[in-house]
């Protein structure tokens, strides 16, 4: 259904992007609030990507990816000028990108946390997604996740806009689920509410078990921007 990730790539293509975007803001920019990251504003989300990767570069990587680990680099960091948060990252991000060669996408990792920091960067700053076939390899697999976690709760079908379907089958009622695929994989990073998921083209009422096996970080009742208008699915 997807094409196969290759992780570094992904990585590499993904950093030049968020660095060529920190590269064009000015200070209000930086100090914008990212409403997927409570209490982080754009300057400190580049704080946590640029030392996530000089961490995990300098094999200091105890505690990762945990909240203490996280907030420790990005405390660190929080005064630095961007600048030097992007000179550093171009040091770091080679020696990632080695580590992730040939490494399999089968839990956290740099390259999934980079693509999806990425999208709270640009939903942050009104700026459009990046073109899916950037994020369109997480998509299989994260919804592959969601079908076992739905398994007990309901049988469900998700179509997207482009005819993907992924299906799980139990003796629960059945639902159906037509939804884009930007905003699925945003839902299962824990980037979209409970509520914005029932707003959702469901068959019928989605039980609160089915809305809350989105999110892989848990679920959200504070709604996240959505960039642009929506694809008509029908």
């Amino acid at each position: 259904m997807t094409e196969p990730m290759m992780l570094d790539l992904t990585y590499r293509d993904a950093r030049d992007r968020v660095m060529d975007v920190a590269g064009a803001l000015g200070d209000h920019q930086l100090r914008t609030p990212v409403p997927a990251t409570p209490g982080w504003t754009v300057h400190l989300l580049l704080a946590h990507l640029v030392g996530g990767a000089a961490d995990a570069a300098a094999g200091r990587i105890d505690g990762a990816p945990g909240d203490d680990w996280t907030a420790r680099h990005v405390a660190e960091r929080q005064h630095t000028p961007v600048e030097e948060l992007l000179a550093e990252w171009r040091q770091a991000g080679p020696i990632v990108e080695s580590q992730l060669t040939g490494v399999r996408f089968t839990g956290p990792n740099l390259a999934a946390d980079l693509i999806c920091h990425e999208a709270d960067l640009r939903e942050a700053l009104g700026l459009s997604p990046v073109e899916r076939e950037h994020w369109n390899p997480f998509l299989d697999n994260m919804m592959r996740v969601l079908t076992r976690r739905v398994r007990p709760s309901a049988s469900l079908l998700v179509r997207d806009e482009l005819g993907n379907e992924w299906e799980c089958e139990s003796d629960q009622p059945a639902l159906t689920l037509h939804a884009e695929g930007y905003e699925l994989l945003r839902a299962m990073f824990s980037r979209r509410s409970r509520a914005q998921i029932r707003g959702w083209q469901w068959s019928a009422e989605p039980p609160p078990t089915v809305l809350d096996s989105f999110g892989v970080f848990g679920f959200r009742d504070d709604d996240q921007p959505v960039p642009g208008a929506t694809t008509d699915m029908d």
